[in-house]
């Protein structure tokens, strides 16, 4: 009897996140078997991809004979391409048209394909989630910015110019604060990292009452999301009320969500959406107080059981996804 046998060859991927790669080489089940974190020491694509390079290497020496997919996956910050393999503009790094897959692909010696990182993590949830099966998926990441990965009827919802899932973007306060896109109170200005501590240093200002300024003392510009959300998980009042806000914000998007899609689950995840209860509870209380019930009765939303792997395992199944073909290919 046949049998199949997971580890007949391997793939790659790589997520970029905070100026830093993470990368993994996984067997065909998506299993991760190694992996690595290498620092982007400047902001440019060219040492990103040197950096790239150095950590593909470092991980291909430590699997002796196996055979390797002759090709990696990428989860990038930005709008994307996915068919011309162009990152078209990705603010958190000020890249604009670079040809990033060719880049890489004269670099490393192997294919690449490239999508946005947060569509590679709803890839990953369908795929290797815990709840694999259902066919209506939105993925979340929020981090530095927010965006969604969408999966609609088992596949990846890309658009007509591989842009779809720009959430971070949708209007939530149309005075609100100024975004790089040029629009006022996107939601990536009220929810993403970035936002949430922009918005702790502003209240501080406010209050002596709070654990905050034990945390940083007389230094406001130590103030982090996961400052605020330790404070808040410590039970300071301050840090609650910043986090019961930005849950108030992300939940008016994701009502809006669960409207227009009608999804069977959301998934949280980046940085700042796998928090867990602390963000998870008001936030699903906001969604029921704005979405329609009888959309809202399908849709469940939980935080990512794959962490921080997410991005990474997403862009190696971009590889898996043509393993079929790629075993045979000629390297």
């Amino acid at each position: 009897m046949l049998k199949f046998n997971p580890n007949t060859a391997l793939a790659l991927g790589a997520r970029m996140r905070d100026h830093e790669w993470g990368i993994v080489i996984t067997n065909l089940n998506a299993q991760i078997l190694h992996q690595i974190n290498v620092p982007i020491t400047d902001g440019t694509p060219e040492t990103a991809v040197k950096a790239l390079k150095q950590g593909v290497a470092t991980l291909k020496s430590q699997v002796g004979r196996q055979k390797i997919l002759p090709a990696i996956g990428l989860g990038t910050p930005g709008l994307v391409d996915m068919h011309a393999g162009v990152i078209k503009t990705a603010v958190d790094v000020s890249w604009f048209d670079v040809p990033f897959r060719e880049m890489v692909e004269a670099s490393l010696g192997m294919k690449a394909f490239v999508t946005n990182r947060s569509k590679v993590g709803a890839l990953a949830e369908l795929w290797h989630g815990a709840n694999q099966g259902i066919k209506e998926l939105i993925y979340v990441s929020i981090g530095t910015g927010v965006a969604a990965g969408i999966i609609h009827e088992g596949k990846l919802f890309m658009g007509a110019n591989s842009s779809a899932g720009e959430l971070g973007h949708v209007t939530i306060l149309p005075d609100g604060p100024l975004c790089p896109c040029g629009n006022k109170g996107c939601l990536q200005q009220l929810v993403s990292g970035v936002a949430i501590a922009n918005r702790a240093r502003e209240k501080l200002r406010q209050s002596d009452d709070t654990i905050l300024h034990a945390l940083i003392g007389t230094h406001p510009e130590r103030i982090t999301a996961d400052v605020v959300f330790q404070a808040a998980e410590q039970g300071d009042s301050l840090a609650k009320e910043i986090i019961d806000e930005t849950a108030m914000y992300l939940g008016i998007a994701l009502a809006n969500v669960v409207n227009l899609f009608n999804p069977e689950l959301i998934v949280l995840g980046g940085p700042v959406g796998q928090k867990g209860e602390i963000l998870l509870e008001p936030l699903q209380a906001e969604v029921r107080r704005r979405a329609m019930a009888y959309p809202l009765s399908a849709t469940r939303i939980i935080t990512t059981v794959l962490g921080p792997n997410a991005g990474t395992v997403g862009a190696a199944t971009l590889v898996l996804q043509r393993a079929s073909d790629l075993l045979f290919e000629r390297t």
